[in-house]
């Protein structure tokens, strides 16, 4: 039934790209999704929120596909509610970096595979949490000692910050992955981690091959999920990054461009446009 389709999996980042602004999904998006699938593709999307952040959107959207979560330190299957790949944080590497994010100020919200914890809950992240939808347990004696299986530090700070503390760490030398996911945020993740790595633990267990695989992004932590897929497209809104990796544009996240793709596969044309330089 798929085979008319050019691509059998389309992956899709989430925030500004699959979601609007106001973190909903439209429509417009929510019914080319169900076309795609019900001609025999495949859908999923691949983000560094974790179970929680994501669940409203993969029930609503009734995803049966795995998701790649936790910026891919998790590939999870939301019909059973089952972690198929998991990749934690070495101790070691956890207590060399833990200072280094201390010393740079920034404020530290820790993943497991399941929940956050955080040392207190600041005003900066409590925006985070409204912004996501989540709630965190609160450990006041955090440390890399108390906060057991770690997939994932999520640090938030003003550019400076994150740049003297992504310095520092890189100085270092140290055994972990460091993305961007917004212009506020560094998450350091273990260095099997990252979107592409949990993409290609994606295609293998679907058993398709990559040039039959789509990805779709906005911001740096996109990078490694676009090189992953056989296509890779950025959103109008992408950062300069990030386009100047992606083989092909759609619309904005507000112009709903991945239902835009997932349109044009639909219909056999051509998937958005090429990208000015």
């Amino acid at each position: 039934m798929g085979c008319s389709l050019q691509y059998d999996l389309v992956i899709s980042d989430m925030d500004g790209t699959l979601l609007r602004e106001d973190k909903t999904i439209s429509e417009r998006t929510k019914a080319a999704i169900r076309r795609f699938e019900a001609a025999g593709g495949r859908f999923s999307f691949a983000t560094g929120r974790g179970v929680e952040a994501s669940e409203r959107y993969f029930r609503d959207l009734q995803i049966r596909t795995p998701l790649v979560l936790l910026n891919g330190s998790l590939l999870y299957d939301p019909t059973t509610d089952r972690d198929l790949v998991v990749h934690p944080m070495d101790p070691e590497a956890v207590a060399a970096v833990w200072p280094l994010l201390e010393e740079a100020g920034l404020h530290l919200v820790v993943h497991g595979t399941r929940r956050a914890v955080v040392r207190e809950i600041t005003p900066t992240i409590d925006t985070h949490l409204r912004l996501d939808g989540i709630t965190v347990g609160v450990q006041p004696d955090l440390s890399p000692a108390t906060c057991g299986t770690i997939m994932k530090i999520l640090t938030i700070g003003e550019p400076e910050q994150l740049d003297r503390a992504e310095e520092a760490i890189v100085a270092a030398d140290l055994p972990v992955k460091l993305v961007r996911s917004y212009e506020a945020y560094l998450e350091v993740l273990p260095p099997t981690g990252g979107k592409g790595a949990g993409v290609q633990a994606l295609l293998e267990r679907l058993g398709i091959p990559r040039e039959r695989s789509l990805a779709i992004g906005d911001f740096l932590n996109d990078l490694d999920l676009l090189a992953a897929a056989g296509l890779g497209v950025a959103m109008k809104n992408a950062h300069p990054g990030l386009r100047a990796v992606a083989q092909r544009e759609t619309l904005s996240n507000m112009e709903d461009g991945v239902a835009a793709v997932l349109e044009a596969l639909l219909d056999g044309r051509e998937v958005g446009r090429p990208i000015e330089a």
